[in-house]
């Protein structure tokens, strides 16, 4: 078993923003956060937090989700009945 293997480090999803523990033997590979399944290249240290691109990649994986989430919108049309109409009993 290689030592690199043992070696853990911890870093935020560049997606979701939680804390996960990747091995050492992954670095420079694709790896997944397991809490949102965004994919990502491991690397020992966090990305410059807030950027532009981790904004952006937030809201396409936010857009992503909704949209497997809700039911597609289905039109509905609804027609109306005219009241009837009595005419009093002479």
């Amino acid at each position: 078993m290689s030592t690199n293997s043992l070696v853990r480090f911890t870093r935020s999803c560049p997606t979701c923003g939680r804390r996960i523990q990747i091995r050492g033997s992954l670095l420079g590979r694709v790896v997944a956060c397991r809490h949102c399944n965004a994919e990502f290249v491991a690397s020992a240290s966090d990305d410059a937090a807030g950027s532009v691109d981790d904004a952006q990649r937030l809201m396409d994986r936010v857009e992503s989700v909704l949209s497997r989430s809700q039911p597609p919108m289905i039109e509905t049309t609804t027609t109306t009945t005219p009241a009837s109409t009595t005419t009093p009993a002479s």
